[in-house]
């Protein structure tokens, strides 16, 4: 009886140590936002060349070890040119999104769950839902003006709707930056 008394205390603590995990505030005034993740995220960048041009890929990501929920906590700015978006139309924006979503879907391999339009701080965006294999991922894209911000996090299908993915979504919000 003392050593289940004992092993239950360690399944306690531990969980207890698991589920008290505090998340990172991560600030960018460069990127003009903010968001919370498990640990420190790491940031790259990279130019990807388009028909439009180059556009600037900010990527700030976090994989974490097997201890949590989900694969993978991703925030990827794309910077595209202002140009481009210049006399751009609501129509215009929503081909924008619609096209992500489909390259997303695309490049991935995947099934689409669904996709729901959705406003952000006043911007448009969508929130997305792809199968693919044993895992999911969700997204949300907004589009800010010239910058795409696309949320994505990736989990196995056992993990689906677990609360970190409420909390990373829910933690992302923009900074008001003057430029």
């Amino acid at each position: 009886m003392k050593k289940l008394f004992y092993l239950f205390l360690l399944f306690f603590v531990v969980t207890l140590g698991v589920d008290a995990q505090e998340w990172v505030n991560y600030k960018s005034e460069e990127l003009a936002f903010i968001a919370e993740f498990p640990n420190q995220p790491e940031y790259t960048f990279k130019d990807i060349e388009t028909e439009d041009g180059t556009s600037d890929m900010h990527m700030v990501t976090y994989y974490p070890d097997s201890r949590d929920e989900n694969i993978g906590y991703s925030i990827i700015r794309s910077d595209f040119s202002k140009s481009q978006f210049e006399n751009a139309t609501i129509e215009y924006n929503n081909s924008i999104l619609n096209e992500a979503v489909e390259g997303a879907v695309s490049s991935l391999n995947g099934e689409l769950q669904f996709v729901n339009k959705i406003r952000f701080n006043g911007y448009p965006g969508r929130n997305v839902k792809i199968k693919m294999d044993d895992a999911f991922i969700y997204l949300n894209l907004y589009l800010v003006e010239n910058k795409l911000f696309l949320i994505q996090i990736m989990c196995l299908a056992q993990n689906d709707k677990n609360e970190s993915i409420t909390r990373f979504f829910q933690s992302f919000d923009l900074l008001k930056i003057k430029e």
